[in-house]
């Protein structure tokens, strides 16, 4: 005997979000920059180490948020006197990340971490302008 009413569940699911598909295949960026020749008159070209350093893609990226924001947040626990920023949305390699901005602002160990189950960095202190720099400043 056959069923009257239709099977609306068996309807097409509409196609997912591009930012859905590069977040979950981590489909990188194609470079469709052309390659120039030495030979042909322009700008001066960069040192050899910042050509070095703009060509060698890092191991992480911070992708940004649907207003185009760098997902950096800052947050006030202990009733105000431990002040957080908390770093979101990072692909790739989180310790390359992590150790990077040590470095950058030269502190300890400890006062940078990671939440490995979520992959957020945390950062102690309130330092927005600063990695919102670095970041700008790598290009992730």
């Amino acid at each position: 005997m056959a069923s009257s009413t239709p099977l609306l569940f068996l309807r097409p699911m509409a196609l997912p979000r591009p930012s859905t598909l590069h977040r979950f295949l981590g489909i990188a960026k194609a470079s469709t920059t052309a390659t120039t020749s030495s030979s042909s008159p322009g700008p001066p070209t960069p040192t050899k180490a910042a050509a070095a350093a703009a060509a060698q893609p890092k191991p992480y990226r911070v992708t940004l948020t649907p207003s185009k924001n760098y997902p950096i947040y800052t947050l006030a626990k202990r009733g105000g006197n431990m002040k957080l920023t908390r770093l979101k949305r990072i692909e790739g390699d989180v310790n390359a990340l992590r150790n990077d901005l040590r470095e950058a602002f030269g502190m300890d160990e400890k006062e940078v971490t990671i939440n490995q189950l979520t992959r957020h960095i945390i950062v102690k202190g309130h330092k927005k302008p600063e990695i919102e720099k670095f970041l700008k400043e790598h290009h992730l």
